[in-house]
């Protein structure tokens, strides 16, 4: 019965007892796949019996019993058969609700597909379709919140490949970590398991990581090559999302952004309307179905069977002490601390999420017995807090210091505690207990509140416990923060024993008070490795009148195949009148990369007197090859060649004798006429003609009704200052209601002026309580995507209103809740308001948790701290 359906399996003579022998004996077990087959009979077995089996047990003592199963069949690099990972679990598919014990229910719940895996079916079938081309190696990432169903569709999708396809976990010592370890390895028909894909690309090494991986999957040698992914939303545009302009921070993510782009599908939360037919019909034969259906929020079937609700629910029904446990890893979650947490660390900041009677009434056993209670599973899913545990080839399984907080409870708590400002004793428990790897980001969510001090004693920790890195980061955050002199403090020592990173740092911080030093640092950093220093050198060298040696540097790095290096030549060249030899790298740059070379190319070539067509053949020749380059992002040359064409009438008149010349092909005739149209328009453009039609013309002449109506049409198609412009019309016809309306529409599409006219119209209308209020509440929510803009122009008008301290306070919450701009706005608004010393001391030092500004601080190493060449711990 056995080898019939639904369990399709063969198992011999052996007994039980092989696979979980009574008295500590070795188990003697056929196979690896054997647990399966364990669970498949005891679930004939129970059946038989009209009972409920509970697979979580057995597969607990299955685990128990023969402890070094799960690392034996896991190599390093070269991975193992897909066929052979039988155990959702083990690559962190959710578990489920146990259906309440009833017989014969499969391991997991049985599978409906949505449109996420039907995109992700057609990239692992199109990898597979060109296996026999050997192609390059192919990316999915699927981005959703927790527990919405994205590693099933990746376990799922897996049945779609061959037998012969392997799969390769990476993830000790740590995933960035083991992922470049795993490259090096990799061989065609290999699935690469990258669950929770932020893990493996941030971190010091993450961007080493994306850009190994990029390689991987563009080298043909490798393929096919399946890369599977999943991430959060928020986690996936941290690593997606352009840095601002100002360039503060520089480009912490440029390699994975380049890595993942258009590389993604969303899972949606719920279940589509189209997708419930076949839950409903499968819900029939699997109870777990049946009851998410009935008893979950509508559509948000995954959450419910991964324990989302129960979990929530637990949480806000804990103990003062386990909730204590909860939040505290909470807020280290969503500081920035990885998975999983330190246990000692939990411990540590208890005291600062309970009252001082709850903590002194903690008696010994009460932490160990929360945490036991924390850890129970119920109706099948995992507990809140679970302890992490090891399993060493040959040996038992080990209980290590690290918990893991439930991924729904993490999600939670990133979107329930937003607003909690952390106390200061997280963060000295943080600095004290945080995992190493973990010290870096900490020490960003730290400055991003402003609290500058704890984030150079997370970074200062960080150097301590040897942390790759970590001595740079704290340079360049004094750098930043225009503490240069102490910033060297950390790098120099780095640089003088070798480090090229710290080269370049040391020359950065000398550019602007010692010109010479800098040069010398460049040039000794592009003399060990770092070639890009000779473009830097030669800039600082140009700029202090040191010509020679400045062309000499630009040679080394125009030979070196940097980029920017022939350009940064042609225009020292031609800034000491070499024009000709200017002209030279000016057009090797044209014609190997296109951009603005183009443009001073066929300018020189105007200037040294080339024929008008003589130039266009030029120019023609490059808008073809800027045409076949998938990657142009501005068409210089085909702007250029009209404008050049544009430049001079005498050639436009003979092209257009050819336009009617008899023997033209109508092809050629077509392109040629299109061509000089465009340079037509060019030579005739006046920015100052309004198109006649255009509603502010309309508007000029009276025609107010008219106006009204295409701003409201173009408001409705996107255009951003529409929406004032439809809201100022309508108080010049005496509608100042809908003109309020349609500024606060401009106002939450972003328009910053909208805001004063807000404030005028609104006050008279309702107030200036409701008025600041219904400002700083859109200010808010523009700062939370990321536009922090429109909340510096609402403390402004505070400020005016006679108002500053109601604008401080409101600063100061947005900051310590974790907003990067609003201290530094807090400052501005010091500035604005006259206190001019407190400013300096803000901008300088910073505050507190408790939203004091801090006193002052030193920022220079000590002895322990003192930077000295580091290697990885182990080395």
């Amino acid at each position: 019965m056995l080898a019939r359906p639904p369990y399709g399996r063969r198992v011999g003579n052996q007994r039980i007892s092989a696979w979980v022998p009574p008295g500590g004996r070795e188990p003697q077990v056929p196979s690896d796949k054997s647990s399966d087959d364990v669970v498949a009979l005891v679930r004939l077995w129970s059946s038989w019996a009209g009972e409920g089996v509970n697979e979580r047990h057995w597969r607990d003592l299955l685990e128990q019993a023969q402890p070094v199963r799960g690392l034996r069949t896991v190599p390093a690099c070269s991975g193992r058969p897909v066929r052979e990972f039988t155990d959702p679990f083990g690559l962190e598919v959710h578990e489920a609700i146990d259906g309440g014990g009833a017989p014969g229910l499969p391991l997991l719940p049985l599978y409906v597909g949505r449109q996420h895996d039907r995109w992700l079916a057609d990239v692992v079938n199109g990898v597979v379709a060109r296996s026999g081309r050997q192609p390059a190696g192919t990316l999915a990432v699927l981005v959703g919140e927790s527990s919405t169903g994205k590693t099933r569709a990746c376990w799922e999708a897996l049945n779609l490949l061959p037998p012969d396809w392997r799969l390769v976990l990476p993830l000790v010592p740590s995933p960035a970590e083991a992922l470049i370890a795993a490259l090096d390895g990799i061989t065609p028909r290999t699935v690469l398991w990258l669950d929770e894909i932020h893990r493996f690309l941030n971190g010091d090494r993450g961007e080493q990581a994306a850009a190994h991986l990029q390689e991987v999957l563009n080298d043909p040698r490798r393929g096919p090559l399946l890369v599977l992914g999943t991430t959060w939303p928020a986690l996936w545009t941290a690593l997606v999302k352009p840095p601002r302009g100002d360039g503060d921070r520089g480009d912490p993510h440029a390699q994975a952004r380049a890595l993942l782009n258009r590389k993604h599908c969303r899972v949606p939360d719920t279940f589509e309307d189209t997708d419930l037919p076949e839950l409903r019909h499968l819900a029939a034969t699997d109870l777990r179905l049946q009851e998410a259906l009935e008893q979950g929020e509508p559509g948000r079937i995954t959450q419910y069977l991964a324990g989302g609700r129960a979990l929530v629910d637990r949480y806000e029904t804990a103990t003062a002490l386990q909730r204590a446990l909860i939040e505290s890893a909470m807020d280290a979650r969503r500081l920035g601390h990885d998975m999983p947490l330190p246990r000692i660390l939990l411990e540590a900041s208890i005291r600062h999420y309970l009252s001082a009677d709850q903590y002194d009434s903690v008696t010994d056993g009460d932490i160990e017995h929360a945490l036991a209670e924390l850890n129970e599973p119920a109706r099948g899913t995992r507990g809140p807090l679970t302890p992490v545990v090891l399993r060493e080839p040959g040996g038992p399984r080990v209980l290590t210091g690290n918990v893991r907080l439930a991924d729904y409870l993490d999600q939670y708590g990133r979107k329930e505690r937003r607003t909690k400002v952390p106390s200061a004793g997280l963060w000295d428990a943080l600095v004290d207990h945080a995992a190493r790897d973990s010290l870096t980001p900490l020490a960003e969510a730290a400055r991003d509140r402003g609290h500058l001090r704890i984030a150079l004693r997370l970074l200062a920790a960080g150097v301590e416990a040897r942390v790759p890195g970590a001595a740079m980061a704290a340079a360049q955050f004094l750098e930043e923060e225009q503490r240069q002199d102490e910033a060297l403090l950390w790098c120099l020592p780095l640089a003088e024993a070798g480090e090229v990173a710290a080269m370049s740092q040391v020359a950065g911080l000398m550019e602007a008070t010692r010109p010479d030093e800098a040069a010398a640092w460049h040039q000794k950093a592009a003399e060990a490795g770092e070639s890009r220093g000779w473009i830097y050198a030669g800039l600082l060298l140009r700029e202090t009148g040191k010509i020679q040696e400045a062309e000499s540097c630009f040679r080394r790095a125009a030979d070196a195949g940097v980029h920017d290096g022939h350009e940064e030549l042609a225009r020292l060249l031609q800034r000491v009148g070499r024009t000709e030899e200017a002209f030279v790298h000016f057009r090797k740059v044209a014609e190997a990369s296109g951009g603005y070379a183009v443009a001073e190319t066929a300018a020189l070539m105007r200037e040294r007197g080339d024929r008008g067509d003589t130039v266009l053949e030029w120019l023609l020749n490059r808008a073809a090859e800027e045409g076949r380059r998938a990657s142009v992002r501005m068409p210089w040359a085909e702007h250029e060649l009209y404008r050049h064409l544009a430049m001079d009438a005498p050639l436009r008149s003979r092209l257009w004798s050819l336009v009617d010349q008899e023997g033209q092909d109508e092809a050629g005739r077509r392109t040629l006429t299109a061509l000089l149209g465009c340079a037509e328009w060019f030579a005739k453009y006046d920015s100052r003609q309004k198109d006649t039609n255009a509603p502010e013309v309309l508007r000029q002449q009276g025609r107010l009704a008219e106006a009204l109506a295409l701003y409201r049409k173009e408001a409705d198609a996107g255009r951003r200052d529409a929406a004032a412009h439809v809201a100022s019309l309508h108080e010049q016809l005496g509608r100042p209601s809908e003109a309020l309306a349609w500024y606060q529409r401009a106002a939450e599409g972003g328009d910053r002026k909208a805001f004063s006219q807000i404030a005028r119209l609104m006050t008279a209308a309702a107030g200036p309580e409701e008025t600041f209020d219904w400002m700083k509440s859109c200010a808010d929510r523009h700062g939370e995507k990321g536009d922090p803009d429109p909340r510096s122009d609402v403390a402004e008008l505070l400020r005016t209103a006679g108002r500053t301290d109601e604008a401080l306070a409101w600063l100061c919450r947005a900051s310590r809740a974790g907003d990067p701009y609003a201290w530094r706005q807090y400052t501005e608004l010091l500035e604005a308001a006259g206190r001019t010393e407190d400013a300096q001391r803000m901008r300088r030092y910073g505050w507190e948790p408790s939203g004091e500004i801090s006193k002052p601080w030193s920022a220079a190493p000590s002895a322990d701290q003192r930077p000295s060449r580091v290697r990885p711990a182990g080395d």
